[in-house]
């Protein structure tokens, strides 16, 4: 028997080094482009330590005084009278507070004066007002709010822009105090500061003598806060954002230092504190939670002298809102709904607790050693063990990479894992396909000595045996996937063993509920299922066993919830899709391991069809196709009519009703279906104003009406040139 031929060790080991080092110089140059997608990532990386993080107590300085709904209530909606402004400042001033940052515009004047209101009253009606009983610091309540500013310790909010269309405004607030410690060669922090070309200012009256600071908090691309700008160039001059202007004026600071290195800021001093920023000015925002870490107050409890004086004492006391309608509402990465008033009062609190995370300015030199060892690690691996060592040892290296970023998180420092992860990987997907070659090609060559002693005919016969394993045949079937909605957030609240429990307890019942409905169950994908009807054996009324497998699913697991809660304190909800047609059935896989499974447009509808449920707030959605195959046990309500990713035919849904509930929501039902006429003939105002009441009415379809009164504002506004009545899905 011939040896096989093969590389000498030395050209081998350079065979293997040179697409290695090709991969780690692929992932440097990835590193260095940082490409929107790898950037998203390395985000959700640092939002996963952060918020996994044991964070250090907050600080008790910084307070958040809320003009909440209940202060709405109270006092009306706002903008409030300028008077009441003033009181809130005084009041919380008396209480001892140490600076009162207003995270709120003051940049018209109030149109609620008395003055002003005589003025227009005269103007537009010809009736004098008298004002003459009225003392006369109260006829202006923009001068009385300034006199309040004046005399008592505030920084006002700006909101710097970027529009390079928009003129400097004129005049400029009075900058804040600083002083630049520059070395040679670096360049001065107004080159490298984020540099705004305009600004929405309070009135000349009240910035004369009072402090400004900038109240933007600069979201990532995905909208989420993770860094603020804590300074700005605005014309020629340098101004601090809101929360470290709070934080001089708290400890009567009157001027910062700026520090710069070769690229740019490195740090701000600001009395003892020293604050890490990058070289724009940009300062990561250590979130310590949720929303409400910081004590709230609403205002309307400080106007009615509620709250305690000693809770105020000494406090930097940030002034803003939470109401809904009033639009200051960030996202974190720890909150979706978080007053951006409450990130000044965390970047206060980071600050005042010495609780920084910082890139060093070395992480480019780590970043590249790591990328280079993982890399030829990687390699090693790939190249010179056998396969079953690949899993654990990709996993203990992207383990150690893991672990010493955290490790770094938790001294203050964020250097990404994510290249070394993905050098890994890439050396993976580039290594093993080659070894694979070379393993089929000993395998050829094996074939090939076997035939030395196995007469060619039997070998023959061997291969055409191949193709009959592989053969199948053509059949209408139903095909129903399932999915559990949000199973990837619950099983991150679950251990390894728990989701597995977990998930054996829920297939058990969906299972046998295909199985006693003469369905075949194809597979199991993660927490999906796959199943079918009509297939390997025929059933003749397979498309209505298949909904009312779909159906009986529901109920099953409303059955099993409450024992799911009780034991893993989780409750599943799942989406079916159905549609029948033609596929093609039969064992397909590999040569020693096979599926029996069905292929075709026909499954990859039905699989586009439960994704469908989620948009429509629907348990089970199929085909106009699937509806017109089963008799009257069920009620069908229209869906839409739609195109789904990568098709071009349209094709009409359905939800699916027992005839009970279709009794029950009768009314409902029809209504909608006039909706969704007018909708298709496209009256979309008068379709709009149906699914507006029917949101109003119909709580059980919240999801459903939802779509359908924002898709009928939105072609209101924008009308198509020629409607179909077809909506396309540009996504799964």
């Amino acid at each position: 028997m011939p040896r096989p031929s093969g590389h000498p060790p030395l050209r081998r080991a350079v065979l293997t080094l040179l697409p290695s080092l090709a991969v780690c110089a692929l992932l440097l140059t990835l590193y260095l482009l940082q490409p929107p997608l790898l950037r998203q990532l390395d985000n959700e990386i640092y939002d996963l330590f952060l918020t996994s993080r044991q964070a250090p107590p907050p600080s008790d300085v910084p307070v958040v005084v809320d003009i909440d709904e209940k202060s709405l209530t109270a006092y009306g909606q706002w903008p409030w009278p300028r008077y009441l402004l003033a009181r809130l400042i005084e009041t919380l001033t008396q209480n001892g507070a140490a600076c009162v940052a207003l995270d709120i515009l003051l940049a018209e004047p109030d149109r609620s004066s008395p003055d002003l209101l005589r003025r227009r009253l005269r103007k537009d009606f010809g009736v004098e007002l008298d004002l003459g009983k009225l003392p006369p610091e109260l006829a202006d309540n923009d001068v009385l709010l300034a006199e309040t500013l004046a005399r008592n310790p505030v920084v006002l909010g700006v909101f710097m822009q970027f529009d390079p269309y928009k003129n400097l405004p004129s005049p400029l607030p009075r900058p804040t105090g600083l002083a630049e410690q520059t070395p040679a060669g670096a360049p001065p922090p107004r080159e490298t500061v984020m540099r705004a070309v305009s600004a929405l200012l309070p009135l000349a009256v009240f910035s004369r003598e009072t402090p400004v600071g900038a109240i933007n908090v600069a979201p990532s691309n995905d909208g989420v806060v993770r860094e603020v700008p804590l300074l700005y160039r605005l014309g020629d001059n340098i101004y601090a954002n809101l929360s470290l202007r709070a934080l001089m004026r708290g400890l009567d600071a009157g001027t910062m230092i700026l520090r710069s290195g070769p690229e740019g800021l490195t740090e701000i001093r600001v009395g003892p504190y020293r604050i890490p920023v990058s070289a724009q000015g940009l300062m990561r925002v250590p979130f310590k939670g949720p929303r409400g870490v910081y004590p709230y107050y609403s205002a309307a409890d400080i106007l009615e002298r509620r709250v305690p004086p000693e809770q105020l004492e000494g406090r930097i006391v940030f002034v803003g809102t939470s109401a809904a309608g009033l639009q200051d509402i960030r996202a974190t990465p720890f909150d979706a709904v978080y007053p951006g008033v409450e990130v000044h009062a965390a970047v206060v609190d980071a600050i005042l607790n010495g609780d920084y995370i910082a890139r060093p300015d070395y992480t480019p030199g780590i970043q590249t050693l790591a990328i280079l060892l993982a890399g030829l690690a990687a390699a090693a691996v790939f190249n010179f063990t056998r396969a079953f060592i690949y899993g654990p040892a990709c996993l203990l290296l992207a383990g150690c990479a893991l672990w010493g970023s955290g490790h770094l998180f938790a001294q203050g420092q964020f250097i990404s894992p994510l290249y070394v992860i993905l050098t890994i990987l890439a050396q993976g997907l580039c290594i093993l396909p080659v070894r694979f070659w070379q393993e089929e090609k000993q395998k050829r060559m094996l074939r090939q000595a076997f035939s030395r002693y196995v007469a060619p005919e039997v070998v023959a016969r061997i291969a055409a045996r191949e193709g009959d394993i592989f053969a199948g045949e053509e059949r209408e079937v139903s095909v129903l996937f399932t999915d559990v909605r949000g199973f990837t957030s619950l099983s991150e609240k679950l251990a390894p063993q728990q989701v597995v429990t977990l998930l054996n307890r829920y297939f058990t019942p969906m299972t046998a509920c295909v199985r006693d409905s003469g369905g075949t169950l194809d597979k199991f994908i993660g927490d999906a299922i796959m199943a079918f009807w009509n297939a390997p054996l025929d059933v003749p009324d397979h498309a209505r066993r298949a909904v009312t497998a779909a159906v009986r699913m529901q109920h099953l697991l409303r059955e099993l919830n409450p024992a799911l809660e009780k034991e893993f304190g989780v409750r599943l909800r799942i989406g079916a899709g159905l549609h029948c047609g033609p596929v093609y059935v039969g064992n397909m896989g590999s040569e020693d391991l096979l599926d029996y499974t069905c292929i075709g447009d026909t499954v990859n509808l039905a699989s586009r069809l439960e994704g469908m449920c989620a948009k429509y707030g629907a348990e089970v959605v199929v085909s106009g196709d699937m509806a017109a195959r089963c008799d009257a046990a069920f009620y069908f309500r229209a869906l839409d009519s739609i195109r789904v990713k990568g098709k071009s035919r349209p094709v009409s849904i359905f939800s699916v009703h027992e005839p009970e509930e279709a009794r029950r929501r009768e009314a409902e039902f029809a209504t909608t279906a006039e909706a969704l006429r007018l909708y298709a003939q496209g009256d979309f105002a008068e379709a709009g104003r149906l699914f507006d009441g029917l949101r109003e009415s119909f709580r059980e379809s919240t999801v459903f009406y939802e779509v359908y009164s924002s898709r009928c504002a939105a072609l209101c506004a924008d009308p198509p040139e020629v409607w179909d009545g077809i909506w396309t899905f540009n996504s799964k």
